[in-house]
């Protein structure tokens, strides 16, 4: 099943799910779904938040491919913004959901699945999408609509973001995992992935893997709660 990302028969197929119709209505149904949880955060204490658009994005890029990854990406934030507004919108941040649904493509579609790569293809979009982009269109913003000394008063990098995304990152790894391996039958009666599409195998070294992560991302959620949130929002590490 796995393809390499370097030849052009994986480019052809991904771009070939522009033509399924079966393969256009599973985006428009990802799409509506990762519209409809914008309106749904759990909140996990200190300004951390569990919401459930990943998991969507992940699903549907294990699906569809990083190309129609893009166009979804692309839908779901436009829609998103019209029916979900979170202040003044900006064009920009479409390309935040644009690339997280691409590199999500990249790791996880017609590719095997394993713990490790679900952490290094979260790992990834948490880095790029949620600390460095939104940080830089942010400041962007911020420079257009309010001029440059508020502007550089916005650290683009500081330890509140890393934090925040570090410690819901393997929590949310294993959430995946767990998503992607339990809708894979249903998918696969669907035929919306191949009928030789295996499974996340629950070995005692990934149930063991899984186990360990979850741990480690309760004890940075309390560490982060209990002792370190106020301490690092007096004295964040600022880069640019």
């Amino acid at each position: 099943m796995e393809v390499s990302l370097f030849s052009n028969h994986y480019w052809k197929r991904a771009a070939a799910n522009f033509t399924s119709n079966k393969m256009l209505c599973f985006a428009a149904l990802i799409a509506a779904l990762r519209v409809a949880v914008k309106f749904f955060e759990i909140p996990l204490g200190g300004g951390l938040y569990l919401t459930f658009d990943c998991y969507i994005n992940a699903l549907g890029s294990f699906v569809y491919g990083p190309l129609m990854g893009l166009a979804v990406g692309a839908v779901s934030d436009s829609l998103g913004c019209l029916l979900a507004p979170k202040g003044a919108y900006f064009l920009p941040y479409i390309l935040v959901e644009m690339s997280s649904s691409f590199l999500f493509g990249l790791f996880l579609w017609q590719q095997k699945i394993s713990v490790n790569r679900i952490l290094l293809a979260k790992f990834t979009v948490n880095f790029t999408c949620n600390i460095v982009l939104n940080s830089l269109f942010y400041k962007w913003q911020l420079y257009l609509f309010y001029g440059v000394e508020k502007a550089q008063a916005y650290a683009l990098i500081n330890t509140v973001r890393i934090f925040k995304n570090l410690i819901t990152f393997p929590l949310e790894s294993v959430l995946i995992a767990l998503v992607i391996s339990a809708f894979i039958p249903a998918l696969i009666s669907l035929r919306l992935t191949p009928p030789n599409t295996p499974r996340f195998p629950f070995t005692r070294k990934n149930i063991l893997t899984v186990i360990v992560l979850f741990l480690l991302s309760v004890a940075l959620l309390l560490l982060y709660v209990f002792v370190l949130k106020d301490y690092i929002s007096a004295h964040p590490i600022k880069i640019w």
